[in-house]
């Protein structure tokens, strides 16, 4: 019985090591699959058998090894502090790429600015005061008037298509969001199946915790495991996933009549981010890039209305486009209305100000603007202005909406600058605009009414406000790559495959293995001795 028990023993071993054998071999054929959490064979003695009695004392000897558990090297801490940390890499990822392609458009990184423009149009005017009957110096006033237009419609043309852009970007997310958690109900069902039979699914679990490291940095999300080895997630508050229960995003249109969509939640029918809530890092609500893109894009397009209403601006200022959308047009509009209302004084009943409205070169006061409405003269059939509704973007004098009044382009002399009937040489009228243009009547916040600026203060105030925000943005940028970074590497020093160690642990199973072969060697040498020996007697 000794000897049968010795085999035992010794075949346990065998068992051992070539268990651990196969685990290292795996680890070593993993090492660069990414997401792979190396394993470990956990061995623990086996029971013991009684072989006698010494007095009171009951003499005993191990039956071997038993292999426990194949049990994956991780640390659920360090994946939780990764997940949370990615996330915030995520939402401000999205805010610095935001304001880097806003710069990019505006051109104040790379190519001719807006502020050129602009800079060339005030030295037209200028130019124009010293002879403004000159038709040299009328044209490069008037062509100086077709760039500064045509670079604020293609900044304004240039922001609708990034938050396009962005735009498709949620849609995706959001149909990644739903994948991704409908992949993890499948692997929780399987890691519950194969487990429940006292099977291991490692290599299961790698995969859904790669999926929760993404789904992680797309929206805030909590999560635990329950007994049966399944994740619930609750993902902004919601119910995302439990157990056989699975909720969906699904998209619907943000505002009415705008192209962008806003994502809800199709249980409740209820917004799954609360816009109207104030984000960043003193919340502690500033994760993922489901909602820095929302937040990046805004709900609708924005123009200057938006800033002249206080109300309405607060509702976008965290909404990146949208508030340098209304940031810009208001001041292309100071511009554009500036020189309008100057060239075309309108009275307050909406007909054209005889007593104010200056003569062009052919004697003639007929209000004629230099920047129009694409679809929208200054005065319609019945002489009456044709009024501005912030309910009727076509009406409005906003960027991507302006055009230089083809009757100037066709003919400069159309350009009404002389307050005097004759009088060629008379530049009260543009001497008046140059002093508006330098006088501080801009808003430089709606919320601040009692602090006004000039056009070229304006203007570099709102520059220094974006570059503000991108140098917030991309601080907070490498502080959470550090963070993650940091967080990585504290999960590889545990989680991933060390190939000198699997060599180590290789050589270390193989001897045991081999020692153990060899004390079954030695056992089968021992029985044929006795067995052949016994069969001798015998006989």
């Amino acid at each position: 019985m000794a000897s049968m028990s010795s085999l035992v023993r010794a075949a346990s071993g065998l068992a051992a090591s070539q268990n651990g054998l196969y685990v290292t071999g795996h680890n070593l054929s993993n090492a660069n699959t990414p997401g792979y959490v190396r394993q470990q064979s956990m061995q623990q003695e086996s029971q013991y058998l009684t072989v006698g009695y010494r007095g009171k004392d009951i003499l005993t000897v191990g039956l071997g090894v038993d292999v426990v558990q194949i049990r994956q090297i991780r640390d659920s801490f360090l994946d939780q502090n990764y997940r949370n940390e990615v996330g915030r890499f995520g939402y401000y990822q999205v805010q610095s790429q935001t304001i880097e392609e806003i710069e990019a458009i505006l051109g104040e990184i790379h190519g001719e600015s807006i502020s050129q423009s602009i800079t060339d149009l005030w030295d037209a005017l200028h130019e124009l005061s010293k002879n403004p009957g000159g038709q040299e110096t009328r044209g490069i006033f008037v062509q100086s008037a077709v760039t500064f237009i045509n670079k604020a419609n293609h900044i304004a043309d240039q922001l609708e298509k990034y938050q396009m852009n962005l735009n498709t970007q949620i849609q995706d997310q959001v149909k990644e969001i739903n994948q991704l958690t409908e992949q993890i109900q499948v692997f929780n069902d399987k890691i519950a199946y194969f487990e429940a039979s006292g099977d291991h699914a490692n290599d299961l679990r790698d995969e859904r915790n790669m999926a929760l490291d993404r789904l992680a940095q797309l929206i805030d999300i909590q999560y635990h495991e329950d007994k049966v080895g399944r994740v619930n997630i609750m993902a902004e508050g919601h119910t995302l996933l439990s157990g056989s229960y699975r909720a969906q995003i699904k998209l619907e249109q943000a505002t009415p009549q705008s192209p962008f969509v806003k994502p809800l939640w199709a249980d409740t029918d209820t917004d799954v981010f609360d816009m109207s809530k104030p984000v960043g890092a003193y919340y502690q609500n500033d994760i993922g890039e489901l909602k820095g893109l929302l937040y990046a894009r805004g709900n609708e397009k924005a123009n200057y209305t938006y800033f002249e209403d206080k109300n309405k601006y607060n509702q976008i200022q965290q909404q990146q486009i949208p508030r340098v959308q209304a940031q810009f047009d208001y001041l292309v509009h100071q511009i554009v209305t500036l020189i309008n209302d100057a060239l075309a004084p309108t009275k307050t009943d909406g007909t054209l100000d005889l007593d104010q409205a200056p003569y062009d070169l052919d004697g003639k006061q007929e209000g004629v603007e230099l920047f129009k409405r694409k679809n929208h003269d200054r005065y319609g059939n019945d002489s009456k202005e044709i009024k501005e509704d912030p309910n009727r973007p076509d009406t409005l004098y906003s960027a991507g909406n302006l055009m230089v009044n083809p009757a100037i382009l066709e003919n400069y002399n159309k350009l009404a600058l002389n307050k005097t009937k004759g009088n060629f040489s008379d530049n009260t009228l543009i001497e008046n605009m140059i002093k508006d243009w330098e006088s501080p009547g801009l808003l430089i916040d709606p919320n601040t009414p009692n602090t006004q600026v000039s056009i070229g203060e304006y203007y570099a105030n709102m520059i220094g406000e974006i570059g503000g925000m991108g140098v917030e943005a991309i601080q907070h940028l490498k502080n959470q790559q550090t963070m993650v970074k940091q967080v990585e590497g504290q999960r590889n020093s545990i989680s991933s495959v060390s190939l000198d160690e699997e060599m180590s642990n290789m050589l270390k199973y193989q001897h045991a293995y081999n020692a153990s072969a060899r004390v079954i060697s030695v056992l089968d040498t021992m029985i044929d001795t006795i067995v052949n020996r016994l069969g001798i007697v015998g006989r």
